[in-house]
């Protein structure tokens, strides 16, 4: 979730800056002119995520595998499951993609219900004003939208990890290293 805000930020904020000042704008302007911008990059960043690729060939938002799995990736990798890890990263990334163009209609109606004063504190605001302004309005909703996806790749990810499991109890001699094949074979 993290991922796809921080990535549909940096493509938002990456628009280029004219030097007018902010006082030399109606309201109306200033707020008109930041939603025609958020709508477009909106648009974009869900393009350029929910596609193939969008998220496992951008270094940027590509999703690594989590925490505890990192840690035993090694020892996984040793074990002959490198493939394994590979398609759980794969399949994550994936069903991030999938899920992205989820986040356009939300997107679109938190820039439709944006008031003037969310305008003028998006503009006048700090490098992340626009990531925490869609922060605010849309995390509830997308979390919602995104969790039966992520649900999925957890249920993959446990899937993995019984498969191996028995693996290394069917087969203990087959486990990586010589304190694992111990422990494992005396059971």
């Amino acid at each position: 979730m993290r991922a796809i805000l921080r990535a549909i930020a940096i493509l938002l904020v990456s628009a280029p800056a004219w030097a007018l000042d902010l006082g030399s704008l109606s309201n109306a302007d200033a707020a008109g002119g930041l939603k025609e911008a958020l709508t477009q990059g909106a648009g974009r960043a869900v393009e350029l995520l929910g596609r193939d690729g969008g998220f496992l060939k951008n270094p940027k938002v590509k999703i690594p595998l989590p925490g505890v799995l990192q840690q035993a990736e090694p020892l996984l990798r040793m074990a002959g499951r490198g493939k394994d890890v590979d398609q759980l990263v794969t399949t994550m990334n994936r069903a991030a993609e999938a899920a992205v163009p989820e986040a356009k209609a939300l997107l679109l109606a938190a820039v439709k219900s944006m008031t003037v004063q969310d305008a003028k504190a998006i503009l006048t605001g700090g490098d992340d004003s626009v990531t925490q302004y869609f922060r605010s309005k849309t995390q509830d909703a997308l979390t919602q939208r995104f969790m039966p996806v992520v649900n999925k790749a957890l249920d993959g990810l446990y899937l993995m990890i019984a498969e191996e499991e028995r693996a290394i109890r069917k087969n203990p001699m087959g486990a990586a290293g010589s304190l694992a094949k111990k422990v494992f074979g005396a059971l």
